[in-house]
């Protein structure tokens, strides 16, 4: 809560910096209403670690899809009776305040709070802790890097047209992942000392986490040119190829997410945030270039080109540190899906080809069954014992 209010009064301080760095007065109303998430989500924060700590991922599940149904109506009510872009705070505020209030009916009584505070009780945490908050907060600026530089040096609209890019891609992985990796990390911390029974649950994440990514990256790839007009209209066109470009981020980013809650899992939270540090100071440079050669395109270009580095560095410095030389074992566990998205895109492609002279709605439609049935057909038939690993995780939290 304290730390809830420190970062709404830091906020409110900057505000005037952050109006110029943008060269837009008109954010001012804007930061100052939805700082105030950071005052309401602290109270339910607690009782979401324990929940995720006894593994009552039900529980969450409900949660979430309750405070986003929440978020979405708000939103959209407010933005049919004309409040514009305040309808989306708006309905982050009450998809926000929704969330923290079932988390605190539900988890005040389970665990009840009471006043109390011993400096000894901190000891052994304060390290993890800060380590991880200094992590948090470097991967944070990492992740918004692109969108501050676009949106300071070339203005609203080229940060529009790669925002819609840059959610499209992202947001599957970033809905999928952490259903994953909130299961991984107590299963990981339990058995932190044998590594042999870790590797086995990390590689079975990464196998999970490419079977479920991959093959949206790649046809979210081919399908973009149809489904951007279609679905968001004809002004969006330029977002097409940065979506493109940008599910090569998306699909390594996809298999660099189970890192984190690997080294968080070996209490090595100090390994995290000189990564996400190293990424820092290598990232600000490329993005400023990339922005500066190419606009748009040229940021999402040295995106896509550092990803590639990144994940070959991921492995020799990070998943070789904790789990060993596995490298093997670590790229058979995303070969299967790597071949099989790439078989499935190539079918969607030459479909589209062949159906090019209908109107695009139906030959998206078209694409989006083919892509799924294919993929399926190849899963049941290539990797069937892979389908019922896949059912095990999902339904009885089967990790290793």
């Amino acid at each position: 809560i304290m730390a809830g209010i420190v970062v709404f009064l830091i906020i409110c301080a900057v505000c005037p910096l952050i109006i110029a760095f943008y060269h837009e007065p008109r954010l001012s109303n804007l930061i100052y209403l939805s700082s105030l998430i950071f005052l309401i989500t602290p109270f339910g924060q607690q009782f979401q670690i324990l929940l995720q700590k006894e593994l009552k991922f039900k529980q969450l599940a409900k949660i979430e899809i309750m405070s986003s149904f929440a978020n979405s109506g708000a939103a959209i009510t407010l933005a049919v009776l004309g409040m514009g872009v305040f309808s989306l705070i708006w309905g982050q505020l009450a998809g926000v305040s929704l969330r923290v209030l079932l988390l605190c009916c539900w988890g005040w009584t389970n665990w009840r709070p009471y006043f109390h505070f011993s400096k000894k009780d901190l000891n052994g945490y304060i390290n993890f802790g800060l380590y991880q908050m200094g992590e948090k907060a470097i991967n944070y600026f990492n992740s918004n890097l692109d969108y501050m530089l676009i949106g300071s040096l070339l203005g609203a609209r080229a940060l529009g047209y790669y925002s819609l890019a840059y959610n499209l891609v992202l947001t599957p992985t970033s809905m999928i992942n952490p259903v994953i990796t909130k299961v991984a990390f107590p299963v990981f911390s339990r058995v932190q000392d044998d590594i042999e029974k870790l590797k086995r649950g990390y590689l079975k994440v990464l196998q999970l986490l490419s079977t479920l990514n991959f093959p949206m990256m790649a046809g979210l790839a081919v399908v973009a040119p149809v489904a951007v007009p279609v679905i968001f209209g004809k002004q969006w066109l330029p977002s097409i190829v940065l979506v493109q470009i940008l599910t090569v981020v998306g699909v390594l980013r996809s298999i660099g997410n189970p890192i984190g809650t690997l080294l968080l899992s070996r209490g090595r939270a100090d390994m995290g945030f000189k990564w996400n540090l190293a990424l820092m100071v290598t990232q600000v440079p490329a993005l400023y270039l990339g922005v500066k050669l190419g606009g748009t395109m040229g940021v999402a270009m040295a995106f896509a080109i550092m990803m590639c580095a990144y994940s070959v560095f991921n492995y020799i410095i990070l998943v070789r540190a904790m789990l060993g030389p596995c490298l093997h074992e670590y790229v058979g566990s995303i070969w299967p899906s790597l071949w099989m998205s790439g078989a499935m895109s190539a079918t969607v492609l030459f479909l589209g080809l062949f159906l090019r002279k209908l109107p695009n709605i139906p030959i998206l439609i078209a694409q989006i069954l083919c892509g799924i049935t294919f993929y399926l057909c190849l899963m049941i038939c290539k990797q069937k014992m892979l389908v019922f690993d896949i059912k095990d995780m999902i339904w009885n939290k089967q990790i290793l």
